[in-house]
C-alpha cells in the first residue's frame, strides 16, 4: 500500500538494481517497472555499463517496443532524473553498488526492496525500505508486490520468465534458501507464462565455460576447511563462472568455506563467496567492504594485489572458521 501511494504521488518513477546486473536484480526491476506502468507512470529502467550475465535476458525484453525505448544508461538517468523524481533500487541497499549512483544522488525520493542483511553504507533517508533477508530473492519479494499492487498487473511472458529467472538464479535453481512463499511466487509467474525452457537457455553453459569452472577447482588451493581460487584473466560472464566455481568447491566434503577471485573492468578484484554454513561468509565479505548471506556473499576489493585478496581473505575466514568452532566446543 505505502509503495502504491508513493508511486501514485510520483510523475516519474526510475528503477535499477545494484551494478554488475544479476537476474535477481533484472527480475526486481522488471516487476517493479511493471507496476510503475500500470498505473500509468512515465518509468525508466537504468541498467550499468556491464550487463554481460544478463545480457541474454535484456535482448529478449528488448523485442517489445516498450522495453526497447524504457531502457537507459545511467548517463541518461542522470539527466533524466530530478529531485521529485521516485527512485526505485532493488537487490541492494547500498550507496555505492547502485548502477546509476549520480542519477539516485539527484533524486531525493527513494525505496529500497532488498533481500540482503543491512549493511552501515545504506542509502539515506529512503521514504520506503523492504529489506526481507529470509526471503529467497528480491524478485520473489517483488513477485508479492505485483500480486498486491492495488492494480491487476498484467505480466507479459517475457516479463513473468525474468523476474522467474531471478528465483532460479538466487535460489540455484530452488535448492537454496527457499521457503513456502518462494515456491507461492514461482507458481504465480508460471501462470502468468513464465517460460521454464527459456530460463534453462538462459543459464546454459558452453563447452569452455564447464572446463574453465573445472580448471578453476582444479587450481583452488586449500587450507584446513578454506578454499581459494583465482579465474583466468580476460573473461566473458566472469562474475556467473566465479559463482559457479565457488558453487562446485563448496559440494565437496572437506570445504567449509569456498571464494573465488576474479579481476573486474575497472582493475579491482571480484569475489564471489560460499559455506556450508559453518563460516558466515557475510561477516567475511562485509569486513572487506561486501555482503550478502550467511552461505552466499561476494565483494568488490579495489587498491589491493590478488595475493593480497587472497591473504586478506583467508585471514578472516579462517578467522570465522575457528570462531564457530569454538563455538561448537
Amino acid at each position: 500500500q505505502a509503495l502504491h501511494e508513493l508511486m501514485n504521488d510520483s510523475d516519474k518513477i526510475l528503477v535499477m538494481g545494484h551494478q554488475r546486473e544479476d537476474y535477481d536484480a533484472l527480475g526486481g526491476a522488471i516487476g517493479v517497472v511493471s507496476i510503475a506502468r500500470t498505473l500509468g507512470k512515465e518509468v525508466r529502467l537504468v541498467l550499468s555499463k556491464e550487463t554481460n550475465a544478463i545480457d541474454k535476458m535484456v535482448h529478449v525484453l528488448v523485442e517489445d517496443e516498450f522495453w526497447k525505448t524504457h531502457i537507459i544508461t545511467p548517463a541518461e538517468a542522470k539527466l533524466w532524473a530530478d529531485a521529485n523524481t521516485l527512485a526505485i533500487v532493488c537487490d541492494t541497499h547500498r550507496t555505492p553498488m547502485v548502477a546509476a549512483p549520480e542519477a539516485l544522488e539527484v533524486s531525493e525520493r527513494r525505496i529500497v526492496i532488498d533481500h540482503h542483511r543491512r549493511a552501515a553504507d545504506f542509502i539515506e533517508n529512503p521514504l520506503l525500505t523492504y529489506l526481507e533477508p529470509a526471503a529467497s530473492s528480491t524478485s520473489e519479494l517483488v513477485t508479492e508486490l505485483v500480486q498486491y499492487a492495488g492494480v491487476p498487473v498484467k505480466l507479459s511472458k517475457a516479463e513473468a520468465t525474468g523476474i522467474y529467472a531471478g528465483i532460479v538464479l538466487d535460489t540455484k535453481n530452488f535448492n537454496q534458501q527457499t521457503g513456502a512463499r518462494t515456491f507461492e511466487a514461482a507458481a504465480f509467474l508460471r501462470r502468468a507464462g513464465a517460460d521454464i525452457e527459456r530460463v534453462k537457455e538462459l543459464f546454459i553453459e558452453t563447452f569452455d565455460s564447464i572446463q574453465l569452472r573445472a580448471k578453476m577447482v582444479f587450481e583452488a588451493s586449500r587450507t584446513e576447511g578454506i578454499a581459494i581460487s583465482v579465474a583466468p584473466e580476460g573473461l566473458k560472464d566472469m562474475m556467473a563462472l566465479a559463482a559457479q566455481s565457488a558453487d562446485m568447491l563448496i559440494s565437496n566434503e572437506d570445504i567449509e568455506a569456498a571464494f573465488v577471485l576474479y579481476s573486474l573492468n575497472d582493475g579491482g578484484i571480484g569475489v564471489s563467496a560460499r559455506s556450508k554454513g559453518k563460516v558466515n561468509v557475510q561477516v567475511v565479505m562485509e569486513a572487506l567492504g561486501g555482503g550478502g548471506h550467511r552461505t552466499v556473499a561476494g565483494a568488490q576489493l579495489q587498491g589491493m594485489t590478488v595475493e593480497e585478496a587472497k591473504q586478506a581473505i583467508l585471514e578472516r575466514a579462517l578467522e570465522a572458521l575457528h570462531s564457530a568452532e569454538k563455538e561448537e566446543e
